[in-house]
């Protein structure tokens, strides 16, 4: 056993053995192999190997998911589904509620304006308000009959209070004469008319009608009294003609109360849960069902999206900080004003049916998951409780109780699989004893053969005086020659090196190179372009020469015309080593490179002549084992011709000594 042990390491004899289907009893080889410590180390890996890889674990996984998945996903779909469903639903219903607002307000709006316009019913009856305004009630200067003017006065009055009351929500009615610079006013204060010259401030007059936005009621400039109340208005205003002319001779103004409005477009909300607001293009608030808000500028991010779309009606999902839901919008356009209804829905309440269906099934969905849960664990210990006790039976039969009685008497599968293993570890434990001592006999005649053998050494040595007669006599040549053999010597009789670094690869294959080059004088030429970084990489040893060796076996072509080339090349790409060998021998056709490159990518050795096909094989079994799988070896013609020979080594993993 001794003698085994001096040649190969611990590693490479557990290997070994396990290659052969040899298991040892732990008396003879486990206590020679493994020391306390390391054994300690291998059954903690195996704890933790099982308890994140058991087939209970799995099996559990597997159930669960196969429960909780299709569960869950239908519980994602309903509530989705709802939300769309529900969302669509919404999106309809507000389309039509707000069309029928936008409606109601249109029509009503028109109403009054239809109520503004009796100004011209009758233009050509004395007594009415056109004919009064038109023939100036009152002179411009001194009334010329005082009876005249109070009767004009009252009948004024009448105008204005009939206007006052055919408009049920009016606030007041004011009407503002031009040719004397005069306001007269009628609000519910009383039924006396107040006549007066206003401020600066009130007598501003448009030619176009229009509405003016919410506000607080005011006296148009006249003095005020102990019984004005002011209150939220907003202010139909009518600029009055000669007709046909664009004279203006008058101006009407109706205040209506707002509370007409909320009632007319109450409906279109749910008080308490959703928001609703009438707002102009400015963005000041005609009404809202906030309270305080009417007549004041409305701030919101969504609005501006809403006055930029510059659309008639739709919808805008929005997320903000203050409102997460979905806001819908109408747009009343008309010569007098351009209004938006506007209605602010909450997720929360536009979503709540969803919520509750989702709750439901959520109840419903975590009583048939511990149902699940329940019988996974059950199925899943029924059915692996066998395995576990298989597996500490090969515990123990790792630990060298190759005669444990492997006691499972199920008759299914793992029961059929228990009984075939106890009938094998009888059987390798009958033979044992015969393949061991058959490895002590074979690893000792290895050790007499190589002790016949002549010492390599000294035909080192031999070299060496051989070398140094013919630097004696000056034969430079021969010196060399001798040199580049004692390096390639000494390279192979290192046997303690099986991972060297580029650079020492490199030199033993420039020293094989230079002897070739000895052979074929002018006829070889050699270039070497190699990256200095990657010149102190470790590689596996003689990974070059096998490649280099079959340019000579199989692609050399001696020509006085044009000599053989051969160019070695490395270097660094993206942790990458990339080796490349050239020339511009005889190369291969396109059938024999593919045999080649598939031979590789399968494991075995190509067709390409049998001693390359298994060198090129041994070469990229040993960067695969030391580097990584994805290590590769590639074969390509060169152009005009040649072959290529291109290693593609991955960085960034330790090599291990063999």
């Amino acid at each position: 056993m001794q003698p085994q042990r001096m040649m190969m390491s611990k590693v490479e004899y557990i290997d070994h053995i396990l290659m052969n289907h040899i298991v040892i009893d732990h008396q003879t080889s486990f206590g020679l192999l493994f020391d306390k410590q390391t054994y300690g180390r291998g059954v903690q890996m195996m704890k933790l190997s099982l308890f994140r890889n058991t087939i209970r674990n799995k099996l559990m996984l597997l159930l669960l998911i196969a429960t909780i998945l299709p569960i869950a996903t239908s519980m994602v779909i309903s509530y989705n589904s709802t939300k769309r469903s529900i969302s669509e639903e919404a999106y309809e219903k507000n389309a039509r509620v707000l069309s029928l607002g936008r409606a109601n307000l249109q029509s009503y709006m028109q109403n009054i304006n239809q109520k503004s316009l009796a100004v011209y019913n009758s233009i050509n009856v004395p007594r009415s308000l056109y004919y009064i305004l038109e023939h100036n009630m009152e002179d411009e200067v001194f009334p010329s009959d005082l009876t005249d003017v109070i009767r004009n006065r009252n009948l004024l009055r009448d105008h204005l209070l009939n206007i006052y009351q055919s408009v049920k929500e009016s606030h007041q009615v004011r009407l503002h004469v031009v040719s004397t610079n005069t306001t007269y006013l009628l609000n519910n204060s009383g039924d006396k008319i107040r006549a007066d010259i206003p401020t600066d401030e009130y007598r501003v007059l448009t030619k176009k009608p229009y509405i003016e936005p919410s506000h607080l009621s005011h006296n148009y400039g006249l003095e005020a009294r102990s019984t004005d109340q002011s209150e939220l208005v907003f202010t139909l205003h009518r600029p009055i003609f000669l007709a046909p002319s664009e004279v203006l001779m008058a101006q009407l103004s109706i205040d209506v109360k707002l509370d007409a409005l909320m009632d007319l477009n109450r409906h279109l909300y749910d008080p308490g849960k959703e928001k609703f607001y009438i707002v102009d293009a400015s963005g000041n608030t005609i009404i809202s069902s906030e309270e305080g808000a009417a007549g004041k500028p409305l701030e919101g991010d969504w609005l501006k999206e809403i006055r930029k779309g510059d659309l008639s009606n739709g919808y805008l999902k929005w997320e903000d900080s203050h409102f997460a839901g979905i806001v819908f919008y109408d747009r009343v356009t008309t010569p007098m004003m351009d209004w938006y209804l506007v209605k602010l829905t909450p997720y929360e309440h536009l979503y709540k049916t969803a919520e509750g269906i989702t709750r439901i099934n959520t109840w419903v969905g975590a009583m048939f998951l511990t149902i699940a849960v329940l019988a996974t664990l059950l199925i899943s210990y029924r059915f692996t409780k066998p395995l576990l006790s298989l597996i500490g039976y090969v515990n123990q039969i790792e630990r060298g109780h190759l005669n444990v009685d492997i006691d499972i008497r199920s008759n299914d599968e793992i029961g059929l699989l228990s009984r075939r293993f106890r009938s094998m570890m009888q059987t390798i434990n009958n033979l044992i004893l015969k393949e061991y001592r058959l490895e002590l006999a074979n690893k000792t005649n290895q050790l007499k053969a190589l002790q016949a053998q002549v010492n390599p050494h000294f035909l080192y040595n031999a070299l060496q005086s051989i070398g140094t007669v013919a630097l004696q006599h000056k034969d430079q040549q021969i010196y060399s020659l001798v040199t580049s053999l004692g390096k390639m010597m000494r390279y192979n009789m290192n046997t303690g090196e099986s991972i060297v670094e580029l650079e020492k690869e490199l030199g033993y294959v420039q020293a094989y190179l230079d002897l070739q080059k000895q052979r074929f004088d002018k006829s070889l030429e050699i270039q070497y372009l190699i990256d200095p970084e990657a010149r102190s990489i470790p590689v596996p040893k003689m990974i070059l020469q096998p490649l280099v060796e079959n340019f000579f076996k199989h692609g050399f072509k001696q020509n006085d015309d044009e000599p053989a080339r051969l160019m070695i090349s490395c270097s660094l790409q993206d942790q990458i080593l990339l080796i490349r060998i050239q020339d511009n021998g005889a190369g291969m056709s396109d059938e024999e490179l593919a045999v080649v490159n598939d031979g590789l990518n399968l494991g075995e050795a190509a067709s390409w002549g049998k001693e390359s096909g298994i060198g090129l094989l041994n070469v990229l079994s040993r960067l695969q084992l030391h580097f990584h799988e994805s290590a590769s070896i590639e074969l390509t013609n060169a152009s005009p011709q040649g072959l290529i020979v291109e290693l593609r080594i991955p960085l960034g993993r330790e090599l291990t000594s063999e």
